[in-house]
């Protein structure tokens, strides 16, 4: 199959989606990334990937499309809110030109929070005709509400809509764990 991994966490940051790419390639699928430049947790572009780029342009294999994106910086809310929007805005934009001449059979996201990563594949989903798997690691916006990240009601309706039309432009979701599940068939949104 050919696979696009969305995710914008990818190696040589350290997450589990860098052993499903690794899974997936010793399978003999034929995978690509779209992620932005590595910058978690600190907030600043890693060293080693400033000094040799293009030694980060695969992985096991998988070719790696970067995008850039406003930095984490200090990761206050406000800075997590830029880069969240700008990896969905640049992704989008960009990673759609980077990948225009690329077919894929399956986008999957990988939905550490933000969820929103998700958009980019819905997006590249319609105009490449895949299908799109979700990998839910945090429940958006409960995660929110509860870590009281976000207060404001109105923002948290948006976001409960934002998640609604993702849950309902995916074709398979996994979750985390069954209670999840559950959480997800509660909110009616299947």
């Amino acid at each position: 199959m050919k696979i696009l991994i969305v995710s914008q966490y990818f190696w040589p940051e350290n997450f589990r989606i860098n052993e499903i790419v690794e899974l997936l390639r010793s399978k003999g699928h034929d995978v690509d990334v779209l992620t932005c430049y590595p910058n978690y947790p600190e907030g600043k572009i890693f060293e080693n990937y400033k000094r040799t780029p293009k030694k980060y342009n695969k992985y096991f294999g998988a070719n790696i499309y970067r995008v850039p994106v406003i930095l984490r910086k200090k990761s206050t809310k406000f800075d997590l809110f830029l880069n969240y929007l700008t990896f969905t805005l640049s992704s989008i934009l960009i990673g759609s030109f980077k990948l225009r001449k690329k077919k894929y059979d399956l986008i999957f996201t990988f939905a550490t929070s933000p969820i929103t990563v998700a958009i980019t594949s819905i997006f590249l989903c319609k105009i490449k005709n895949a299908k799109h798997i979700l990998w839910v690691l945090d429940l958006w916006p409960d995660i929110l509400k509860e870590l009281k990240i976000v207060k404001n009601k109105i923002i948290l309706k948006i976001l409960d809509i934002i998640v609604y039309f993702i849950y309902k432009n995916t074709h398979l979701i996994l979750a985390q764990s069954h209670s999840f599940i559950d959480l997800i068939k509660k909110k009616n949104y299947f």
